[in-house]
C-alpha cells in the first residue's frame, strides 16, 4: 500500500496541476453545455450564439500562464466572464421558460438538473484556485489563501440553494412584488462575488505578497454584507412572510455572520490592549523622565554648591594665609627693631668706656 502511495504522489507531481486544469475545463464545460441544452430546448435555436460566450470564456482561460504564482495570473478574469455567462443564462431561463421545467415529468432535465449544473460553479472554482498555486499545507501562504477562499465554495452552494424557490412557479408566484427580483439579483452578485478574492490573490501572488489584514478582515465582512445577510433575510421573509420551509443553509449564514462578528471583535480588542499598553508605557517613560530631569538639577545645584564650599574655603585659607604672612612680617619687623636697639646700646656702652 505505500508502495502504491509513492507511486501515486511520484505520478502525480509529475503531471503537476494537469488532472487539475483538466477537470476545471471539462465540469465547466459540461456546465455551460447543460445550460445551453436549456435555453435551446426551452426556447429556440437562436441560443445556439451563447456558444460563442462560450468559446471565449475557454479561450481565456487557455491563455493564462502555466506557471505557479504567476504575478499576471487571469483565473478571476476567467471566473468573472464565465459567472457573467452563466448568471445570463440562468436569468434568461428564470424569466422566460421557468414554467415548462416540471420536475414531475419523466425526463431528466428538470429544475433539480438546473440547480446541479449552477452548482457545479462551486467545484469550478476549487479546480480553478488549485491550478493557481503550489503552496504547501500548514505553510503561511496556504493559511493565507484558505483565509481569503474558505468560505466560497459554501456561499456558492448557499446561492443555488435559494434559487430554488424561483424555479418552482407554484411558489414563486405568490412572491411579494418585487422579491423574486431581489432574490435573482443577490444571487448574480454571489455569484460574481468569488472574482474579488481570485484578484486579490492575483496581485499578492498567492501568498507571496503579505496582505495587510486590515483588508483581509475587509473580505470577510464583504462576505457577510453581500452573500450571508441578504440570504438570512430573504430566508427570513420567506419564512414568516409565506410559511416557506427553513432551509439547513439558515445555520449557515448564522454562524459565519457571528464568526466574523466575533473575529472582528477580537481585532479591535488586540488594537485596544495595545492602545492602552503603549499609553501605559508612554506614562511610565514621562514619570521616569521627569524623575531623572529632578535628579540632575539637584544633582547639579549640589555639584554648584560643593565647587562654591571648595571656592569659599579656598579663598578663606587664602586670606587666612595672607593675613599669617603679614602678622609674621611684623613680628619679624619688630624683632629686627629689638635686635638693633640692643646692637645699638651695647655700642654706646663700648664707647663710654
Amino acid at each position: 500500500m505505500t508502495r502504491a502511495g509513492d507511486c501515486l504522489v511520484r505520478c502525480c507531481t509529475s503531471l503537476h496541476n494537469t488532472p487539475a486544469a483538466v477537470l476545471c475545463v471539462l465540469l465547466s464545460a459540461v456546465q455551460m453545455a447543460s445550460l445551453d441544452y436549456y435555453l435551446v430546448s426551452l426556447l429556440s435555436h437562436n441560443h445556439l450564439g451563447w456558444l460563442a460566450a462560450d468559446v471565449a470564456q475557454h479561450v481565456l482561460r487557455r491563455q493564462q500562464k502555466e506557471t505557479i504564482c504567476d504575478l499576471h495570473s487571469l483565473a478571476w478574469a476567467s471566473w468573472l466572464l464565465m459567472s457573467v455567462i452563466v448568471c445570463a443564462k440562468v436569468s434568461v431561463l428564470i424569466n422566460c421558460c421557468v414554467e415548462d421545467l416540471e420536475e414531475e415529468a419523466d425526463t431528466f432535465w428538470g429544475p433539480n438538473t438546473l440547480k446541479t449544473s449552477v452548482a457545479l460553479g462551486a467545484c469550478t472554482f476549487l479546480l480553478l484556485l488549485m491550478t493557481q498555486h503550489d503552496a504547501a499545507v500548514g505553510s503561511e501562504s496556504r493559511r493565507y489563501i484558505e483565509e481569503l477562499t474558505g468560505t466560497v465554495v459554501f456561499d456558492i452552494l448557499d446561492t443555488v440553494e435559494i434559487l430554488d424557490i424561483l424555479l418552482e412557479p407554484e411558489r414563486s408566484q405568490f412572491l411579494w412584488k418585487g422579491l423574486e427580483e431581489t432574490i435573482l439579483a443577490v444571487a448574480v452578485v454571489n455569484l460574481l462575488l468569488p472574482a474579488v478574492p481570485l484578484f486579490t490573490l492575483s496581485c499578492t501572488q498567492f501568498g507571496r505578497k503579505k496582505l495587510h489584514k486590515r483588508l483581509v478582515y475587509l473580505h470577510r465582512i464583504l462576505g457577510v454584507v453581500v452573500v450571508n445577510v441578504p440570504n438570512l433575510v430573504v430566508r427570513m421573509l420567506l419564512w414568516h412572510g409565506h410559511n416557506m420551509g427553513v432551509s439547513p443553509f439558515t445555520l449557515k449564514n448564522v454562524v459565519l455572520i457571528l464568526m466574523t462578528s466575533y473575529e472582528f471583535y477580537e481585532h479591535k480588542k488586540m488594537k485596544y490592549e495595545m492602545h492602552e499598553q503603549e499609553k501605559l508605557a508612554s506614562k511610565k517613560r514621562h514619570a521616569n523622565e521627569r524623575r531623572f530631569t529632578g535628579g540632575s538639577f539637584n544633582e547639579h545645584i549640589g555639584e554648584d554648591s560643593t565647587k562654591q564650599g571648595c571656592s569659599f574655603n579656598t579663598n578663606s585659607i587664602a586670606r587666612t594665609s595672607s593675613q599669617m604672612a603679614v602678622l609674621d612680617l611684623d613680628t619679624l619687623a619688630h624683632s629686627k627693631d629689638k635686635l638693633y636697639d640692643g646692637d645699638f646700646g651695647l655700642e654706646t656702652r663700648v664707647a663710654s668706656i
